[in-house]
């Protein structure tokens, strides 16, 4: 035989007072009420969707297409760090540090040194972040490949990193073409022992401002295949896989860049006086 159940009588009359009490209120107010507690509850899921969304972008997007110089980007990625106009924007200070970086290592090597080392801050800041996306990545990568490449001594040491540097951007990312193409004819030109002589030979010079010519300095016997000055820092698309590319080019977001150029085995070509 079951036991009887235990009901708390006082809770059951409570309840049952409370309801009777209040139903002439709810007869009186009940829609009021509902339209109160619905209203309530859109407040409080606009509230959760807005908090969700990211920040309003107009005006750092402004100042994006404002911006046109290195510290203008870097300015803005700063302000709008963790955001893809932040990132993008120092993926562009990046970039343009670099484009100068490599073509006063013809004529100001203490500051185009000093570039590279600014550059490679910009883009480190991009690498070691884990948001970022593919697209502004991969760039990094590439410049980050120029950047070690525009160091290289010939010797062993300097040429394995700038090897393994366009290594990482073939493993990282293998789906894209033309970046493949470009990391692959800058590895074989590593390999080869002109590449070599010629770096060898370049990061000896020191040319400073205000010299006519920074690039020969030793006669044109005396450079190891150096190719012409104008082609060094013009920007070129990403060369196919027999295309040596060209260093200095600008970075964009559709047109990979090229790294410094190998020499030509051809005599050297008369480098032309800056600024004509």
């Amino acid at each position: 035989m079951s036991e009887p159940q235990y009901v708390h009588q006082e809770d059951e009359v409570l309840l049952a007072k409370v309801l009777r009490d209040s139903r002439p209120l709810l007869q009186r107010y009940g829609t009021s009420l509902i339209y109160a507690l619905a209203a309530v509850v859109a407040a409080a899921a606009i509230y959760v969707y807005i908090s969700r969304q990211p920040p309003a972008t107009a005006k750092e997007s402004q100042a994006l297409l404002a911006a046109s110089t290195p510290e203008e980007f870097a300015e803005l990625a700063d302000n709008a760090a963790g955001t893809p106009i932040g990132d993008f924007a120092r993926l562009r200070e990046g970039e343009l540090i670099l484009r100068e970086a490599l073509s006063n290592l013809f004529t100001n090597r203490k500051l185009g040194l000093e570039e590279l080392d600014k550059a490679e801050k910009a883009f480190k800041k991009l690498d070691d972040s884990r948001d970022v996306s593919d697209d502004v990545r991969l760039k990094v990568l590439v410049g980050l490949a120029r950047i070690t490449e525009a160091r290289c001594d010939g010797k062993d040491e300097t040429v394995k990193a700038a090897v393994e540097a366009w290594d990482r951007v073939l493993t990282s990312f293998p789906a894209s073409k033309m970046f493949s193409e470009l990391a692959e004819s800058r590895k074989k030109k590593l390999e080869t022992q002109e590449i070599r002589d010629f770096y060898a030979w370049f990061q000896q010079q020191d040319p400073k401002p205000g010299e006519e010519t920074g690039l020969p300095q030793d006669g044109p016997g005396a450079v190891p295949g150096i190719p012409n000055i104008e082609d060094l820092l013009k920007p070129a698309e990403a060369p196919a896989s027999t295309t040596t590319p060209a260093p200095g080019a600008e970075a964009s977001t559709t047109t990979p860049e090229a790294a410094p150029a190998a020499p030509q085995p051809e005599q050297p070509a008369t480098p032309e006086k800056s600024g004509e």
